[in-house]
C-alpha cells in the first residue's frame, strides 16, 4: 500500500512538473538586453489575439516536448503580439501602436511585405534577420526550420538542400 502511494505521489510531481515546463517566453526588449550577456538566436513569434492559426500553433506546435526542448536550448524566444497597444523598446527606439496600419510599428521589423499571421521570425547574435516565415508550421516542420536556423545550415545551403539532406524526415 505504501509502494503504491509512493507511485502515485511521484507520478503527480511528474505531472505536475511536465505541466509547468514550456516555452520560456520573453519579450524583445528583455531578449535584446539578453542577448548582450550571453548571445543567442532569436524566435519572435508574431501573433494576434484573434488569430485562429496562432492559438493552434500555441496550443499544438509551441506544446511539443521536443520542441520546447530544442527552442528552450538554442533561442531566445519572443511573444509579440502584433496588435499591441504598449509602448515597445526595440534597439534603443520608441514603438507605439498605429491606428492607420492597426499594428504595433515594432512588428513591421518582423513581418514580411505581405504581412499575415501567425508570422515566426528569425534573428541572428547581432540581431538581425536571418529569414522570416510566415503561417502555421507542424512541429515536424518547425523542427526542421528549427535545426536549420539554430544549426547555421542556412549559411551554407538552401531550404531545399537542406530538406533534402535530412531525407525529407521531420526533426522535432
Amino acid at each position: 500500500m505504501l509502494f503504491l502511494l509512493a507511485c502515485i505521489v511521484t507520478g503527480s510531481n511528474v505531472l505536475a512538473q511536465s505541466e509547468n515546463t514550456g516555452i520560456k517566453w520573453v519579450s524583445i526588449t528583455e531578449a535584446e538586453q539578453l542577448q548582450k550577456k550571453n548571445p543567442k538566436k532569436i524566435l519572435i513569434d508574431v501573433y494576434t489575439d484573434w488569430c485562429g492559426w496562432c492559438k493552434r500553433l500555441d496550443a499544438t506546435t509551441y506544446k511539443n516536448a521536443e520542441i520546447i526542448k530544442y527552442v528552450n536550448d538554442n533561442f531566445y524566444a519572443v511573444k509579440l503580439n502584433a496588435e499591441s497597444k504598449d509602448k515597445i523598446v526595440y534597439k534603443d527606439q520608441e514603438y507605439t501602436y498605429s491606428p492607420s496600419t492597426r499594428i504595433n510599428g515594432v512588428a513591421s521589423n518582423f513581418l514580411s511585405s505581405q504581412g499575415g499571421y501567425p508570422t515566426t521570425t528569425f534573428l541572428n547574435e547581432t540581431l538581425e534577420v536571418i529569414t522570416i516565415v510566415p503561417g502555421y508550421l507542424a512541429a515536424d516542420m518547425m523542427g526542421n526550420v528549427l535545426h536549420f536556423i539554430a544549426e547555421n545550415h542556412y549559411q551554407t545551403m538552401t531550404w531545399n538542400a537542406y530538406l533534402s539532406s535530412v531525407n525529407s524526415t521531420p526533426r522535432q
